[in-house]
């Protein structure tokens, strides 16, 4: 077969995350007290995650979920005049990865998929911007860790997508030629550090993104990529 090894996205691929913004503003709320309305709140929460994330993958700088989502609380409370210590900024920052592994749900196709690719002999990786144990929670949760020879993380490989670096991380711990895998993935950035590193990407385009650069697969669904590997054997 010519794609010997899949590295899978979790976000926007196997799992979508639900009122993540919410529950993150419902916990300020509680442990510091805000008077805000929690639907502001989580608007302000969602603002500044996206323009962070943004910002941190345009300059090729991300690297941790919790580092992102520690400043992202650092800047929210700070506009209700409140200051954090750099332990109550930890004690944040694990309770939202918390939140994301709780708030974290599987695609109708995602375990039916990834079990028909396992049966199949294909050795599938996780290549993800969340953290390594994150990842492996989220997993767990839903009982497909088992299926995964490893996971790829930002924080380890202390570069994240659409940086080279982690391609190159990924192929290397798969021992892998870049011709033999493919990326199956929802985020745009990968979109990206596919090209950089050389490597087929599936897009799993489940809202109809329109891309300014052309993957070399675009799906609306995970059951889709089935026929593209039998194409490629």
């Amino acid at each position: 077969m010519r794609f010997r090894v899949i590295f899978f996205e979790i976000l926007n691929t196997l799992m979508r995350v639900e009122n993540f913004e919410e529950e993150i503003a419902r916990l300020l709320q509680a442990e510091l007290r805000l008077s805000a309305n929690l639907t502001e709140l989580a608007e302000k929460i969602r603002n500044e995650w996206q323009s962070r994330y943004s910002a941190l993958i345009a300059k090729g700088n991300y690297r941790s979920f919790r580092q992102l989502a520690r400043e992202v609380i650092m800047s929210v409370v700070r506009q209700y005049t409140i200051s954090l210590s750099p332990q109550e900024l930890d004690y944040f920052s694990n309770a939202v990865s918390s939140i994301l592994v709780e708030q974290a749900v599987p695609y109708e196709d995602a375990q039916e998929t990834i079990q028909t690719l396992n049966e199949k002999g294909y050795e599938m990786y996780i290549l993800t911007n969340l953290d390594n144990d994150i990842a492996k929670k989220v997993l767990l949760r839903h009982n497909m860790l088992r299926f995964f020879r490893g996971v790829v993380s930002s924080d380890l490989s202390r570069a994240g997508k659409p940086s080279l670096r982690i391609y190159q991380a990924a192929l290397a711990r798969a021992k892998v030629a870049k011709e033999q895998a493919l990326i199956v993935s929802g985020l745009v950035e990968d979109v990206i550090g596919s090209k950089l590193a050389g490597i087929k990407i599936a897009f799993v385009n489940r809202e109809g993104k329109k891309l300014e650069l052309a993957p070399d697969y675009v799906v609306e669904n995970l059951k889709q990529i089935l026929p593209i590997l039998e194409s490629s054997s």
